[in-house]
C-alpha cells in the first residue's frame, strides 16, 4: 500500500517526461503542444529603436498584430534571449493562423534545415519556369559542396582572399582605418589562415567555420547556439604547441591578437564582414540567388492573387545569405515590378536585431515582440500555472492527450480520477484543479530560482532543468521510498541557500540511526516547508515521501496553501482564496529544545559558518576570526610549556625555526587547499566540525553558554571536540615515537658542547653528557689569541637573531619536556633522553614531520665538525716545540740566574739584566705548562690516527695560557743571555771562564730552541 492505495506513489510514468517536455517547441505533436501552451507575457512596442516602454500584451495580441500587418511595414521581429519562447510563439502562430486559399504560409525551422532546404521549401511554391532553373542551380551547386572537409578548406582560403582585397577600409577612426589595414595585409589575417600550425585550432570541430559548413549542409541541431554563427573575439584567441613552427607572420599577427582584446573584436569583424560572398563562392548560391529566388515567387504569386507569409523561427540560420532574404523582404512593389505581399515573422535573439540589422529592416518593422520582461514589470504570470500544465500532460501521456484532440475534447486531467485528490492538492497545492505533485508552490518556486538567470523566467531553463529532470529521474526515487534524493538537492540547492544551512536545525531533523532519512527529511522541510526552521510538514506530505513526523517537532500551521516566497521571477504571487474550508492540521507536542533564534538575531560569525556550510563561501576576515576562536579553545585544552618554566607563547606564536609548532594560521584549516597539509582541518561537509565551529562562534560572541541556543549540549560537543584536537595538536608537538629524531638532536648537541669546550660533553656516563647537552661553556678562545677556533665556535652557537643551539636546545625539550598534569610543575622525560645520548651508533633517516630547518642545521655542525683545516693549522703555527729543552722552565731558569749571581761576584755584572723580574717570571710559569705544550705538539704530530673527539679536544683545550707564561720568561731570559755573551767574550780568559762558557753554551742552544718554539706561540713581539 501507498498514500495513494494500490496505486503507485508517483502518478505518471517516467518515459512521458521526454516526450512531453522536449527542448525545441516543434518536437511535440499539436495536441500536446495546446495541452500544455500557457501565455507568457509579452511587451509589444511600437518603436523600433527603443528599448523601453512598451504595452504588456498576450499570444492573441501578437496574432492579431499578424493578421493586420500593412504592406508597406511587413515585418515582426520576436525579441528574446535564448530559451525564453520566441520558437513556442512562432508554433503557436502555426497553430492558431487560420488557413486561406490567398496566402501561401511558408515556414522555416531552425533545426536540421540545411541551406539547401531553406530554399526548397520557398521553391516548393514557385511555378515558373525561372523556378525550374534555380532547383537545378541549387540541387547542383550544394551537392558540390557536399564535402565537409573540402567546404571546410574553401571558406578558410576564400576568407584569406576576400579579407585582403576588402578588408581594409577609410571611414571609422585613425586607429581602427591602422589597425584594418594591417589585418587586412598579407602578413595579417590572410597570414593566419594560410598557416599549417594554425590550421588545427581554425578548422576545430566547435570552431566557427566547420560549425559554419556544417550548419549549410545539415542545419542547426537541437545542442547549437541560437546565436548567428560566425566569428568571435574567442574564437581568435589562438595557441599552439610550438609556435616556433608557425611562418613568422602567422606568429606575429596571433601573439598580436592574443594580446590585444580590441583587435579580436575588429578581427572577428572583419571575418564575419566576408562570410556572405565567401558562403556563396563555397556552396554556389548565395544572398542574390535567395532574393532572385523571391522575387521571383513573388512575382508569380501576385500573377495568381496570392500572398506570402513567412514564419522563420531563428533567423540566424540565414547566416551568410541574409543579405538576399533582406533585400527580398524590404522591396516594395512599384508599377512596374508587380510584387505580391510579403508578411514575415520573425524570432530572432536582441543582439542581432540590435546589432546586425540594416536600417532598412527597422523602416520597414510594424511592431516588435519582446519576451524579455523589465525587471520592474510586475505582471500576473505563475510559474507555477505555467509548471501545472506540463504536469498534468506528463501524468496523462501523449497518446491520451492526441486522442483527445483528435476527437475535439478538452484535454484530460487525471487528477479527477486520483484517490487523494483533495488532501494531495491541500497540501501540495494545485492551479486550476492541477495538483502540483510533487512539488508545492514553495518547492516549484526554489527549483526555479535555482535555474534562473538574473533572476528572470526561462520557460526553457523551467522545462528541461526543473519539469523534466525530476519527472523524469525521480520517478523511480518517489515509488521506491528515496525522494527528495541528493540528485534533487544538487540541482535547486542554490534556490534555497538562506534555508536550514542552520546545523542546528538540521539536527533537530535528524533520525538517530539513520542518516538517508535525516537527509531527506532535511531536504523535505527545506524546500516543500515553510522557511521558518525545523518543523513536521503537513502529514500528507511525510506520507507521500515516506517521511515520518518526529513527535519531538511542531506541525507547521497551514491553514492557506502554499505561497511563492517573496517577489522572486519579477512576478506577484498568486492571490490566495480565504473563504475555502481549510483542514485542521493537529499539532505534534513542542519540542523540549528552545526554538532557534530568527537569523537576524544570531552573532555574524555564526551567520558566516552557516553560508560557509552551504556554499563554501567564507569571507577573509570571518576566517582568520573563526581560526583565532578554535586557536584559543585548543591551547586551552594543551598543558604544554615551552621547556624553561613559562608559558605556552614558543608553541602557539614561534617561527619557523622553532616547528613544530601551533598556530592559527598556518595550523587550522576551514576547507581549501591546506585542508590535507592543516593540523587541524575543519570541514564544511563534517557535522561535527560544524557544529562545534558554529558554537564556538556562539559562545565567544556571547561569553556564556548560557546564553547560546541548546549551549548545555552544544557545551558537551564542543568540549569532546575540541578535547579531540587537542590530543591530534599534543600527537604533533609531542610526539611519543621521536626516539630517531632526539637521538640525532641529542647527539648533534653534544656535538656542539665538545666544540665549544664543555668537559663534560667528552665523560662516558650518561647523566654527564646530558648535563653538557645544557651546559654553558666556561670560556671560549680569545679572538685575538686563536681567531680561527672563535670564529668556528661562535657558527655552533649561532647569533641572536639565528641561536643554532638554542634552538635545538629547545627542540630536545619538545620531544621531552611535559607538564604532569595541570598545574604541577615542568618535568623531563630524563630516561627518554638518557637512553638517546647513550644511543651513538644509530644514524636513521630523519622523521618526515621534522622541519627542514632543524634537519639542515643539525647537517652543518656534522659539515663544519669535519672541516677543521683551518683550526689545524693555527695550531700548527702556535704549538712550540720543547722537546730539546732538557729538563723543565724551573731547572732552566735557575741555571740562568746563578750565572747571573755568580758573573756579578766577579764583577762582571751589567745593569740590563734584571734578576728580580727574570725570577718572577720564572715563578709564574707552572710547572704542568712545559707538559701542556709538549702533549699538543705530539698530538699534533699524530693528527691523523686521532678519532673526531680526540682531534676537538686537542683544538679546543687551553694551552694558550701556558705557551704565554713561558713566553713571558723566556723574552728577558734570552736578552739576558745575549749581554752575558757579550760580556764573557770581552774579558779574559781562564779555567773558571771555559767552565761557565761551556754551560752557557748548553743553556743558551736550549734557551734558543725554546726560543723558536715560543716565538711561534706568542709572535715575535710577545703577542699571540
Amino acid at each position: 500500500m501507498t498514500w495513494r492505495g494500490d496505486l503507485p506513489v508517483a502518478c505518471w510514468e517516467a518515459h512521458e517526461a521526454p516526450a512531453i517536455i522536449p527542448v525545441e517547441a516543434e518536437s511535440t505533436s499539436d495536441g500536446v503542444f495546446l495541452a500544455t501552451h500557457t501565455s507568457i507575457p509579452i511587451i509589444r512596442r511600437d518603436q523600433v529603436d527603443s528599448a523601453v516602454g512598451g504595452t504588456i500584451v498576450d499570444e492573441y495580441g501578437l496574432l492579431r498584430a499578424v493578421l493586420e500587418l500593412p504592406e508597406d511595414q511587413p515585418i515582426i521581429p520576436i525579441l528574446g534571449k535564448s530559451g525564453t519562447g520566441k520558437s513556442h510563439l512562432i508554433r503557436w502562430l502555426r497553430v492558431n493562423l487560420k488557413p486561406t486559399d490567398s496566402t501561401r504560409l511558408i515556414f522555416v525551422p531552425k533545426h536540421r534545415m540545411s541551406l539547401r532546404g531553406i530554399l526548397e521549401l520557398i521553391l516548393e511554391h514557385a511555378t515558373g519556369e525561372r523556378a525550374k532553373e534555380l532547383r537545378a542551380k541549387v540541387a547542383a551547386a550544394v551537392d558540390a559542396a557536399s564535402d565537409e572537409t573540402e567546404a571546410q578548406l574553401r571558406l578558410r582560403g576564400l576568407l584569406a582572399v576576400l579579407v585582403e582585397r576588402r578588408g581594409g577600409r577609410k571611414d571609422g577612426t585613425p586607429e581602427e582605418i591602422e589597425f584594418r589595414e594591417y589585418l587586412a595585409s598579407a602578413e595579417g589575417l590572410p597570414a593566419l589562415l594560410g598557416d599549417p600550425v594554425f590550421r588545427k585550432r581554425l578548422l576545430t570541430a566547435n570552431g566557427p567555420i566547420a560549425r559554419l559548413v556544417r550548419e549549410k549542409l545539415s542545419g542547426k541541431g537541437t545542442e547549437d547556439k541560437e546565436d548567428a554563427f560566425g566569428f568571435s573575439a574567442a574564437d581568435l584567441d589562438l595557441s599552439v604547441d610550438d609556435v616556433s613552427k608557425a611562418g613568422a607572420d602567422a606568429a606575429n599577427v596571433a601573439g598580436a591578437l592574443a594580446s590585444d582584446a580590441g583587435l579580436r573584436d575588429l578581427a572577428a569583424k572583419m571575418l564575419n564582414e566576408q562570410l556572405g560572398p565567401a558562403v556563396s563562392e563555397v556552396f554556389g548560391v548565395g544572398g542574390d540567388d535567395l532574393k532572385q529566388l523571391l522575387v521571383e515567387l513573388r512575382l508569380d504569386l501576385r500573377k495568381q492573387g496570392l500572398d506570402i507569409l513567412l514564419l522563420i523561427e531563428d533567423f540566424s540560420i540565414f547566416q551568410g545569405i541574409q543579405g538576399g532574404l533582406i533585400d527580398a523582404i524590404t522591396l516594395m512593389p512599384t508599377s512596374d515590378v508587380a510584387l505580391c505581399p510579403m508578411r514575415v515573422v520573425m524570432a530572432v535573439t536582441t543582439g542581432y536585431f540590435v546589432n546586425q540589422m540594416p536600417e532598412t529592416v527597422y523602416t520597414r518593422t510594424y511592431k516588435v515582440f519582446d519576451l524579455e520582461l523589465p525587471a520592474h514589470k510586475n505582471v500576473p504570470f505563475d510559474p507555477a500555472g505555467f509548471a501545472a500544465r506540463y504536469l498534468n500532460a506528463v501524468r496523462a501521456g501523449s497518446k491520451e492527450i492526441d486522442a483527445h484532440y483528435k476527437d475535439g475534447l478538452s484535454k484530460p486531467n487525471h487528477c479527477l480520477q486520483c484517490p487523494v485528490q483533495e488532501t494531495c492538492h491541500q497540501a501540495f497545492g494545485q492551479v486550476d484543479d492541477i495538483g502540483l505533485f510533487p512539488f508545492s508552490k514553495t518547492a516549484l518556486d526554489l527549483a526555479i530560482r535555482s535555474q534562473s538567470r538574473d533572476g528572470g523566467f526561462v520557460a526553457r531553463d523551467v522545462l528541461t532543468r526543473v519539469l523534466r529532470p525530476v519527472l523524469h529521474r525521480d520517478q523511480l526515487e518517489l515509488n521506491e521510498g528515496r525522494f527528495p534524493s541528493a540528485g534533487f538537492e544538487n540541482d535547486f540547492r542554490t534556490g534555497a541557500l538562506d534555508i536550514l544551512d542552520n546545523i542546528e536545525d538540521q539536527v533537530r531533523l535528524g533520525t538517530p540511526g539513520d542518516s538517508d532519512l535525516s537527509e531527506r527529511r532535511v531536504r523535505m522541510v527545506r524546500f516543500w516547508g515553510s522557511g521558518n526552521g525545523p518543523q513536521n510538514l503537513d502529514p500528507t506530505i511525510h506520507e507521500a515521501f515516506a517521511i515520518p513526523a518526529l513527535g519531538e517537532l511542531a506541525t507547521e500551521l497551514q491553514t492557506l496553501p502554499h505561497v511563492l516566497r517573496g517577489q522572486g521571477l519579477g512576478r506577484q504571487p498568486e492571490t490566495v482564496p480565504v473563504d475555502k474550508p481549510q483542514p485542521t492540521v493537529k499539532r505534534q507536542p513542542k519540542s523540549e529544545l528552545p526554538p532557534p533564534p530568527p537569523s537576524a538575531l544570531e552573532p555574524i560569525l555564526v551567520r558566516a559558518v552557516d553560508h560557509w556550510r552551504t556554499t563554501g563561501e567564507l569571507k577573509q576576515n570571518h576566517r582568520n576570526d573563526l581560526r583565532n576562536i578554535v586557536h584559543t579553545a585548543i591551547t586551552g585544552c594543551l598543558a604544554f610549556d615551552d621547556g624553561y618554566g613559562g608559558d605556552s607563547g614558543d608553541w602557539t606564536k614561534g617561527g619557523v625555526e622553532l616547528a613544530p609548532i601551533f598556530d592559527a594560521k598556518n595550523s587550522i584549516a576551514l576547507d581549501g587547499s591546506s585542508l590535507q597539509t592543516a593540523l587541524i582541518s575543519i570541514q564544511r561537509d563534517n557535522d561535527e566540525d560544524v557544529r562545534a565551529l558554529r558554537a564556538l562562534a556562539w559562545v565567544h560572541d556571547n561569553e556564556s553558554w548560557e546564553s547560546v541556543p541548546n549551549g548545555e549540549v552544544l557545551q558537551r560537543l564542543c568540549l569532546e571536540r575540541v578535547q579531540a584536537w587537542a590530543k591530534r595538536v599534543s600527537a604533533y608537538l609531542l610526539p611519543q615515537h621521536g626516539d630517531v629524531e632526539l637521538a640525532r638532536l641529542a647527539h648533534a648537541l653534544l656535538a656542539i658542547s665538545k666544540a665549544l669546550g664543555i668537559a663534560d660533553a667528552y665523560k662516558s656516563d650518561a647523566p654527564s653528557r646530558v648535563k653538557a647537552i645544557f651546559a654553558s661553556p666556561s670560556k671560549l678562545a680569545e679572538a685575538a689569541e686563536r681567531p680561527q677556533l672563535r670564529r668556528w665556535q661562535d657558527r655552533f652557537i649561532g647569533t641572536e637573531q639565528k641561536p643554532d643551539r638554542n634552538n635545538l636546545q629547545r627542540r630536545l625539550l619538545r620531544l621531552t619536556a611535559y607538564r604532569q598534569g595541570t598545574g604541577k610543575p615542568l618535568a623531563v622525560d630524563l630516561p627518554r633522553l638518557l637512553r638517546a645520548v647513550r644511543d651513538t651508533t644509530r644514524e636513521e633517516a630523519w622523521p618526515e614531520q621534522v622541519p627542514v630547518v632543524i634537519t639542515q642545521m643539525v647537517d652543518g655542525i656534522h659539515t663544519r665538525l669535519t672541516t677543521l683545516d683551518p683550526i689545524l693549522k693555527e695550531a700548527q703555527n702556535l704549538a712550540p716545540d720543547v722537546s730539546e729543552l732538557g729538563g723543565d722552565v724551573a731547572e732552566a731558569a735557575k741555571a740562568l740566574n746563578t750565572l747571573v749571581v755568580e758573573l756579578a761576584s766577579l764583577g762582571q755584572s751589567t745593569g740590563s739584566i734584571n734578576g728580580l723580574d727574570l725570577a718572577n717570571a720564572a715563578k709564574a710559569v707552572k710547572p704542568s705548562d712545559l707538559k701542556k705544550v709538549k702533549d699538543l705538539g705530539e698530538g699534533l704530530n699524530a693528527w691523523d690516527t686521532l678519532t673526531v673527539d680526540e682531534r676537538l679536544r686537542l683544538v679546543t683545550r687551553d694551552w694558550e695560557g701556558p705557551a704565554q707564561r713561558i713566553r713571558d720568561w723566556l723574552v728577558p731570559a734570552l736578552d739576558a743571555v745575549k749581554v752575558l755573551e757579550q760580556k764573557l767574550q770581552t774579558g779574559p780568559a781562564s779555567e773558571t771562564q771555559r767552565e761557565y762558557d761551556e754551560t752557557l753554551e748548553r743553556l743558551v742552544a736550549g734557551l734558543e730552541t725554546l726560543s723558536r718554539e715560543v716565538t711561534n706561540v706568542t709572535g715575535p713581539e710577545g703577542i699571540a
